[in-house]
């Protein structure tokens, strides 16, 4: 393993990310590097000899900036090219030669979109996944999940559906230079610098584009600044040679100290794809006109590199972190400044619903950073430390947590359902009483088992849990399939199953269960542990 990536295990910090389109590419079926787009757009006008325009327009590039690399004359003329495209797109689209679905000429006059951009948008609005890499792909979405902050010049949803498909707490997106010019929270971010599909006018691809990008330059540099000076940057996707990336960089470091550019040499890494290298060659480039020494990885075990950020663990998900600074900026700044902090005790299950509150209650939260705030588990930190037997959530806080739940709601309990107990517990009379009358509610196998949805079982021979694991469908029937076959399992396997189910929730900062896994839960614990408490 890479000495970087040790340290950035060692130090358990949430990464800055910089994902670019060779990250786009690796995963998506026909996904067009920024030379190839242009080709794309060229061909659909029916123009002839693009690579001859371009050559012409290196040419004039080159002459007239004689100092320019060859990645530098690139860049360049793809913007010149884009330039030009633009110009006879939006002349042929108002002529009618080119059309564009659902958008016509007067649209375009009403909302003074550039139909050229509109056409970008629609290139990218659809994507498919290639199959070859759905493994990699969930290591992926894992390692989304524990970033700080995503910053990207892609134009596609790929990073924000991939992400936002895993976690119930969404990413907060900003797009072109509108989060710049926000006071933001500095977690779960994601920041498409050149524009999304969700935005034609945010697109930028042409001269004017970049110009009015490079004005701001100062504003979003200070702002990438402040976000990466406490946290490890990684650039994937991009190639050092990258002038998005250099500029980034170069803009960084002309702000720094020599104390802190030696500290910036340990927190910078750029991921390099080579062909075909399952291991990671690592190597320090001290680059001088980017200002910095910088450490670059060459491999192609993107998978590797996922894991790697994705095992990184605070106890809490960089969403959960937003949400509480979220909510604390809202009492502290709304209400304080009415004067309003008063009383009302909060679980941290009731932070989602705060926000409303806020101008009815008064209100205290109280923080700390014991195990369980107020002793109370949440669903998912009581389900994992009784299925796993840690053990150490304490018997009288799982009855307080059992009491609280609704008559209906489904969770492991046979470890508490003991008469002798209850009634040792601290508990109060009508907290007990309540606990016991539980008893026969949750001992029912059949009762729960008889309210298994039938559509929702998939159709296994020789169930195992194994085997319908490894079906590829969504997590809810997959869990129902195996609450209905749950009688041929080795228990033992599907416990394994639960407690990795349970972590890999917890670690996305989730505190809920859906209906389908409470029951397969629950079920588990009946056969597991209940004995003689029926």
């Amino acid at each position: 393993m890479s000495s970087i990536f040790e340290r950035l295990k060692e130090n358990n910090e949430f990464p800055v990310v910089f994902i670019g389109a060779g990250i786009s590419k690796r995963f998506l079926s026909n996904f067009p590097d920024w030379t190839s787009l242009l080709v794309e757009f060229w061909t659909q006008l029916n123009l002839q000899n693009f690579y001859g325009e371009f050559n012409n327009t290196r040419d004039e590039i080159k002459l007239k900036n004689p100092k320019y690399s060859e990645k530098e004359i690139d860049y360049y003329s793809n913007i010149k090219m884009g330039t030009t495209l633009e110009k006879i797109f939006n002349r042929e689209f108002n002529k009618g030669n080119v059309t564009i679905e659902n958008f016509s000429a007067e649209e375009a006059f009403n909302t003074k979109i550039s139909p050229f951009k509109k056409a970008i948008t629609k290139r990218f609005q659809n994507y498919s996944l290639k199959e070859v890499m759905s493994s990699e792909y969930k290591a992926f979405i894992k390692m989304l999940l524990k970033t700080q902050i995503i910053l990207t010049t892609n134009y596609d949803k790929f990073i924000e559906d991939s992400y936002n498909s895993e976690s119930d707490h969404k990413i907060t997106k900003y797009l072109g230079q509108k989060g710049f010019f926000q006071d933001t929270y500095g977690y779960a971010e994601l920041y498409k610098l050149h524009g999304s599909v969700e935005s034609p006018n945010e697109i930028v691809i042409t001269e004017d584009d970049y110009a009015k990008f490079d004005e701001n330059s100062v504003l979003i540099s200070a702002k990438i600044i402040s976000m990466m000076m406490n946290s490890p940057i990684i650039f994937m996707g991009y190639s050092l040679t990258d002038i998005n990336v250099r500029k980034i960089i170069k803009d960084f470091t002309r702000s720094l100290n020599d104390k802190e550019l030696e500290l910036l040499e340990n927190r910078l890494v750029l991921i390099e794809r080579k062909e075909g290298e399952q291991n990671f060659l690592e190597e320090v480039i001290n680059d001088k006109d980017l200002g910095c020494k910088l450490r670059v990885i060459k491999t192609d075990n993107f998978e590797r590199v996922f894991k790697i950020v994705s095992s990184i663990d605070q106890g809490i998900a960089p969403t959960e972190v937003r949400k509480y600074q979220h909510v604390i900026k809202k009492l502290i700044i709304d209400r304080g400044k009415k004067g309003a902090l008063n009383s009302v005790l909060l679980s941290p299950e009731e932070l989602d619903k705060l926000e409303e509150n806020l101008k009815t209650k008064n209100i205290t939260v109280a923080l700390g950073d014991a195990k369980y705030i107020f002793q109370i588990p949440d669903i998912i930190s009581y389900s994992l430390d009784y299925i796993s037997d840690r053990d150490e959530i304490s018997n009288e806080i799982r009855m307080r947590f059992a009491v609280n739940q609704t008559g209906t709601s489904r969770f492991p309990i046979h470890k508490i359902l003991n008469k002798e107990l209850i009634e040792k517990s601290g508990l109060h009379p009508s907290e007990k009483e309540k606990l016991l009358s539980k008893q026969k509610h949750y001992s029912n196998f059949d009762f729960h088992y008889k309210k298994i949805v039938g559509s929702s079982v998939l159709k296994i021979v020789n169930p195992s849990v194994e085997s319908i694991i490894s079906q590829r469908d969504k997590k809810p029937k997959i869990y129902e399939t195996l609450s209905y076959y749950i009688k041929s399992f080795d228990l033992g396997e599907l416990r394994n199953f639960l407690i990795m189910e349970l972590e890999e929730l917890k670690s996305k900062g989730e505190i809920k269960l859906g209906t389908e896994i409470r029951r397969l839960l629950l079920l588990y614990d009946i056969l597991k542990n209940k004995g003689d408490n029926a």
